[in-house]
């Protein structure tokens, strides 16, 4: 990873935090910087990042909803994303956990502590992206964090809590299976098939239905769309990577 320099996004309302933290990365990054959770979006829409430090305590818009809008651009569904704030407690190290950040850190941040952090989530992204890409479509964001421990190991694991949002992503990129659920709102697992097949360059694409309850008329719907198979949730690790391997080498 030599002489690679990541861009990185820094998010802080605190001016002084803004300036030391971009001093502290200022070697070996290029380094953005916004003041609030609106003019970081607006920042990802116009230039690419590989690492975005977010303070979680800032007015209007704090830091986990910025979050929240960040997953629902294309441009920033798989970004890296590292939490920097001076709470500590218990709620707000939890609330990181379940928005899947990719690191936590406390302030005051010390600069080698903050530099190490930073190279260590961009590698890790830059590893992940020579991988095969699995997308998992579910509007059920508890789930999509359960099938991205499962895999992200071995995997690069895209997850989009959204029909839409997903049919948005796949119009520029072109994942090597995914995971789809079969009872989303809106759009049913088939429906969303039905889209991928008809309107995008995905018709190749292995699919693998997921769903709670796999009836006879939904095995019909989603056989008629000729996933590459359908399985019933909960799905065990070994049954769901097994099924990947063999759906990816079929």
């Amino acid at each position: 990873m030599e002489n690679v320099r990541p861009n990185v996004l820094i998010v802080d309302d605190d001016v002084q935090a803004l300036e030391t933290m971009s001093l502290y990365l200022a070697g070996i990054s290029e380094v953005f910087t916004a003041t609030g959770g609106r003019q970081a979006i607006e920042v990802v829409q116009q230039q690419h990042m590989d690492v975005i430090l977010l303070d979680v305590d800032m007015p209007g818009m704090n830091g986990f909803k910025t979050l929240e809008q960040f997953r629902k651009l294309k441009e920033c569904i798989n970004v890296p994303v590292v939490l920097v704030t001076g709470k500590r407690d218990k709620d707000t190290v939890m609330n990181s956990v379940v928005l899947g950040v990719d690191g936590y850190l406390a302030k005051p941040v010390d600069k080698e502590t903050l530099r190490q952090k930073v190279m260590e989530v961009f590698e890790e992204k830059s590893s992940r992206e020579n991988r095969k890409t699995i997308l998992a479509i579910d509007d059920d964001m508890s789930y999509l964090k359960i099938i991205d421990s499962y895999l992200h190991d071995d995997y690069n694991v895209i997850i989009i809590n959204s029909a839409k949002l997903a049919l948005n992503y796949l119009i520029k990129n072109t994942p090597d299976l995914i995971l789809l659920d079969y009872q989303m709102p809106l759009y049913n697992g088939a429906n969303v098939m039905n889209m991928i097949q008809r309107n995008l360059e995905g018709s190749q694409i292995p699919v693998i239905i997921l769903s709670g309850v796999l009836d006879r008329e939904a095995l019909q719907e989603c056989y008629a769309c000729k996933p590459a198979a359908c399985l019933v949730k909960p799905v065990s690790k070994e049954v769901l990577v097994e099924t990947i391997e063999s759906s990816l080498n079929g």
